[in-house]
This record gives C-alpha cells, structure tokens and sequence, in this order.
C-alpha cells in the first residue's frame, strides 16, 4: 500500500490552519487526504478549529463554545496567518464535508472536546456524517481522548477510529484492541521502529504527526502515513 500523505489542518505551512483555503490548497497541490480538528459552538454547530479558544487565529477572544456560529462568522481567521488571507471565515463541518465530496477527498477528523457532553457531539458528528455523501471509508476520525475514542466506537459504528498519543502507552495499546481501531497516530519524534512493528503485527497503520523535514524521521519508510504542514515536501 502507498504511503498516506496527509495535510495537517490543510495544508497550514503555507494557508491558515483549518480554514476552506488551506484545504482547497491541499486539494489543489494533488492531496488525497487532509486532517482538520472539530469541536462545537455554543449552538452546537460543529466547526474547523484547533483550539478550544480563538484567540490564536482569528481577531476574537474567548472560548469557541462561548460563541454561536453566527458570531464566530463575523470574525477574521485568516489575517492572523498573512494579510493576504484577511476575511477568511470559520468553516463549518457541513461545508467542508460537502468541499470533500466535491473533490474526492478523505478527511481525518480530530474531535477536540473538553467540557461538552461528549456523548452529544459524537451522535451530533454522526448526523453529520451520515447525511453528507462521503463513503465512510473517506474518513478517519480521531482523537487524544480515550473517552471521546469510546463515544465514537459507540455512536460511529462504521467508520474507522485513530488513537492518538505522544508516546504509545499500555493504556493505547487497551484502547486500540478494545474500539478495533484503525491507526495509531503517534508523535515522529518519540515513535520507535519496535512500536511500528508490534503495532503492523497486530493489523492496526501507524500513522505519525506533524512531519515537516523528512530527512529527519529515520523511520519515515516503514509507516503508513504522515501529516505534515508541508506535504509538498513528500510528494513525486
């Protein structure tokens, strides 16, 4: 199988982080696949965003729930970045699945989730998912969070589940067998070439964040994929 090359947030080296012109850009550049993060608004609107505040990449402040997806509209997130992004909005999940399927893309969706009832946002995600026009194989959903890892086995039943971690732990590897996970995406800088091969021998992907000199990860052939903020750099 050939190695995955996804676009981290987009592609955010080179376009705001997890907005419609990083992943057009993505898409533009050839990518088959694009990670973004997910959370929900105060009105339950699910949106592209990182941070579970805005004050990082948009002219506003405070918390993404603290606003509704009408006031998180009028907002900059794109001037942040370089001015010549000025205007760019928050993007929806909605508009970004109906871009995907435009296009052929495979979204993997980080749910970023820390005081929200977790079991809300993954039916609420499920919804979602189930009425755009995405095959669930197009999409990998992930997460830090082994309970937002368990909600989404609960209520996702079909789609393809990511553990994520920093270092692979005994509480990852119970989790992995437990939700019969697809991935596990861990950091490059911590992975060892023993942990992608107990992890190949037991059927799940390895799938290493965020990769942007390749010449720097001594173990780059022998995982399935890598997210990079340049993927460019992977590409030919």
């Amino acid at each position: 199988m050939k190695q995955v090359i996804v676009g981290h947030r987009g592609v955010a080296g080179h376009c705001p982080e997890n907005t419609k012109v990083s992943v057009q850009n993505a898409i533009d550049m050839g990518l088959k696949w694009v990670e973004v993060d997910v959370q929900p608004t105060k009105d339950e609107i699910l949106v592209v965003c990182h941070d579970h505040t805005i004050d990082r990449c948009s002219n506003g402040q405070g918390r993404v729930d603290d606003y509704t997806l009408e006031q998180l509209q009028q907002l900059d997130f794109g001037s942040w970045f370089d001015a010549t992004f000025k205007g760019e909005p928050i993007m929806t999940l909605a508009s970004l699945l109906e871009l995907a399927h435009q296009h052929q893309l495979s979204l993997n969706i980080e749910v970023k989730i820390d005081r929200q009832n977790v079991a809300h946002v993954a039916q609420n995600l499920k919804t979602q998912l189930d009425n755009a026009q995405l095959p669930p194989s197009s999409i990998l959903l992930s997460s830090f969070s082994h309970g937002i890892i368990r909600e989404l086995h609960q209520h996702c039943p079909g789609y393809a589940l990511g553990v994520l971690s920093e270092r692979l732990s005994k509480a990852d590897w119970q989790l992995l067998e437990e939700v019969s996970a697809f991935s596990c995406n861990l950091n490059y800088r911590w992975v060892s070439e023993k942990h992608i091969n107990a992890l190949h021998d037991k059927g799940y992907q390895v799938w290493c964040y965020t990769v942007n000199q390749p010449e720097k990860f001594k173990h780059l052939a022998i995982v399935d994929g890598v997210f990079s903020d340049f993927p460019e750099r992977f590409l030919g």
